[in-house]
């Protein structure tokens, strides 16, 4: 039998069943309703929630936030699928149990915190391994979103050791593998399924190729705006495939979503994206937009020695 916890704005479908030792659990069977962030109760009628159910929170557009109880340990296929508005994801830090397609179209998701935090068995006494600890609290919930929104590498979420040395290494391999696919693998494939008619204008190879690069590019946005654990070899790696790209995609992309973000070109400029040999071209394409960005990079055009005019520039 389902009962639902009326959450103001919605509501959470939930039963309770037997586990193996006789104790009673619940289970999240659905969710219905408009909320902007949901918790999900702890327990239910004394029943402590262990199971997020198939498809629960499938296509809950409205959702950006949304808090796992400590309990959890199993999480349904297609639980979270189709939630586009999904920003942030806090899982309890055990293992858990997870279905296929969790989190697939959910192309927003920037970060999955696990609420204990990553054990990374720094001395806290220590000054020197208690910023890097801090470090890592801040880039992890990231790259853990990083590693099942764009890698599909569910692996990495699961993985216990998440934040080692280790780990980041399994991560970047990861990211390195996604880099060197085909970006035309799986259009032939669309094509015979007859999905072109779902997806418009990827049934044109070359738009399908670029929409493959951006995927690749915000990735690698992620990862080095997150670099925690990052070797020099593979940031060498990543910065070169960003270089190679910087006027077909990552220079568009970055005005179309980070057009006033001051850490992306601060990040293109620190990896050679963006230099003296570049940047009044750069600053040209901007035309009228993007003032407060536009302005920053003049400015970093006359640190750089070229003489230009502040006000010509802003014409451009």
């Amino acid at each position: 039998m389902v009962r639902e916890i009326d959450l103001g704005n919605g509501g959470l479908g939930v039963s309770t069943f037997p586990g193996e030792n006789g104790n009673i659990y619940a289970k999240i069977e659905y969710y219905r309703g408009k909320d902007v962030s949901v918790s999900i109760p702890e327990s239910f009628e004394e029943a402590p929630v262990t199971v997020i159910g198939k498809k629960a929170f499938l296509g809950a557009k409205t959702l950006t936030k949304i808090s796992l109880p400590k309990a959890v340990s199993s999480i349904g296929d297609y639980a979270f699928a189709s939630c586009s508005s999904l920003k942030e994801l806090k899982i309890p830090g055990g293992r858990i149990e997870y279905g296929i397609g969790v989190f697939k179209d959910c192309g927003k998701l920037e970060r999955i915190v696990r609420k204990n935090g990553p054990d990374t068995g720094a001395d806290l006494g220590d000054a020197a391994a208690h910023m890097e600890a801090d470090l890592l609290q801040k880039d992890l919930p990231y790259l853990l979103a990083l590693s099942v929104t764009r890698l599909d590498a569910m692996y990495l979420l699961e993985d216990d050791t998440a934040g080692s040395p280790e780990w980041f290494e399994r991560l970047d391999g990861a990211l390195t593998l996604f880099l060197g696919k085909d970006d035309s693998e799986g259009f032939s494939k669309m094509l015979l399924c007859g999905e072109e008619d779902y997806v418009g204008d990827e049934s044109n190879l070359d738009t399908y190729c670029l929409i493959k690069k951006k995927e690749k590019v915000r990735a690698l946005f992620a990862r080095l705006l997150h670099d925690a654990g990052l070797s020099e070899a593979n940031k060498k790696v990543f910065a070169g495939y960003m270089r190679e790209n910087m006027t077909a995609v990552v220079w568009p992309l970055l005005l179309d979503e980070h057009g006033e973000d001051r850490e992306y070109f601060d990040l293109l400029i620190d990896i050679g994206c963006i230099g003296p040999e570049n940047v009044a071209s750069l600053i040209e394409s901007m035309g009228d937009r993007y003032t407060t960005m536009k302005g920053y990079l003049i400015r970093y055009k006359g640190e750089t020695g070229e003489e230009s005019s502040f006000f010509d520039d802003m014409e451009l």
